[in-house]
């Protein structure tokens, strides 16, 4: 293991109480807030550089009451092969550009004491099956592809680990602006290739979850899995998941005075969309809405046969609720078994906050996970 850089220690006390992650309900005035950041975070995307994609910690050393991680670096798998898009030259370029043997992933593992039965020592948070049947969550960030992962999040993953009674093995993804698609497809991809090749996990000992962006790229890496003939996951927990990128969907404009996410034209050089993509002389046009309904960039569109049995939740108040429920009733017509939870009046911001709420989304993805 490598040598740690930094350490935080925190309690339980202190865990069950950090704002998006503890017991403390949504207030009126926190929901209002909310949507005023969310608008102003969105707003500035591309605009202005958030500097190289940085590791600043290998571990974080904590109470054994609470939990442990580690942060490592992994080299792509030499058997991984290169990327085939028959459909599209452009984004089979783009992938292509991107295989390099010697690029270096990076991915954590997250052990909760609740999801370990001995001591938090250095197995506890080694990338290797603690036992043969162990099941491991292959968890995904969201953050508007802007971040993998923030000091909110290694909260959220301690209070996930805790709640589902499982480890968590987190691919931390280079983020826009500076790494644009499919940068963070492929790391994640990579890293999923990772846990089965490196680590020794069976692929039905393994269940994704991702949230919001992370949704994207975890049915993306399942395409790619699709079309390299690698086994799929025991199944996929997708929560408030972003699908399509040409946001055509009506709850864009039905919810935007509910929501924390703004609808910002796809002619506008700090639309979420093109800064993701990346440059490209199409932008604004139909040509590149024809781009970004790409399967790979928007899995709106995907041809779910194949999959595992998903679960997706969503805010009944959230922008992208259309495109939630319109991909669970293209995967269950694909004779895919997909399970669509809706949560009346939660927004993109809400649906993870507050521990009545927090209680329900835990509850129904262990149930989900305990019935695969």
């Amino acid at each position: 293991m490598s040598s740690t850089k930094e350490a935080l220690f925190i309690n339980e006390e202190m865990l069950s109480k950090l704002p998006g992650v503890g017991d403390e309900e949504v207030s009126v005035e926190e929901r209002e807030m909310a949507k005023q950041v969310g608008r102003a975070f969105f707003s500035s995307l591309g605009t202005k550089p958030n500097g190289e994609y940085t590791h600043d910690a290998d571990e974080i050393c904590i109470p054994e009451s609470v939990g442990r991680y580690r942060i490592f670096s992994h080299k792509m798998s030499p058997n991984q092969p290169l990327y085939r898009v028959d459909d599209s030259p452009e984004i089979e370029r783009k992938l292509d550009c991107l295989y390099n043997g010697e690029d270096l992933e990076y991915s954590m593992v997250v052990a909760s004491a609740a999801s370990v039965g001995a001591g938090l020592n250095e197995t506890a948070v080694a990338d290797k099956p603690m036992t043969e049947s162990e099941r491991i969550v292959f968890f995904l960030c969201g953050g508007g592809f802007a971040s993998s992962d923030t000091p909110l999040s290694k909260w959220y993953y301690l209070r996930l680990s805790k709640e589902l009674g499982m480890r968590l093995f987190v691919s931390r993804y280079n983020a826009i602006p500076d790494h644009v698609f499919p940068r963070a497809l492929h790391d994640v991809y990579s890293s999923y290739n990772h846990l089965l090749e490196h680590s020794g996990f069976k692929s039905k000992n393994i269940v994704f979850v991702a949230n919001s962006a992370g949704c994207n790229l975890a049915l993306g890496a399942m395409q790619l899995a699709l079309m390299h003939g690698r086994p799929m996951p025991a199944g996929c927990v997708l929560v408030s998941p972003l699908l399509d990128l040409t946001m055509a969907q009506d709850s864009w404009r039905r919810n935007q005075d509910h929501c924390v996410l703004p609808l910002v034209p796809l002619a506008e050089g700090h639309c979420l969309s093109r800064v993701y993509f990346g440059p490209t002389a199409a932008a604004g046009t139909d040509a590149f809405v024809k781009q970004l309904r790409h399967p790979l960039l928007s899995p709106l569109f995907c041809d779910a046969a194949g999959f595992p049995p998903m679960q997706v939740q969503v805010g009944g108040d959230e922008v992208l609720l259309d495109e939630a429920k319109d991909f669970v009733r293209r995967a269950n017509k694909s004779n895919v078994l997909a399970e669509l939870v809706v949560y009346p009046q939660q927004n993109h911001y809400t649906l993870l906050r507050g521990r009545s709420q927090l209680d329900k989304v835990y509850g129904n993805t262990k149930r989900f996970i305990d019935s695969l």
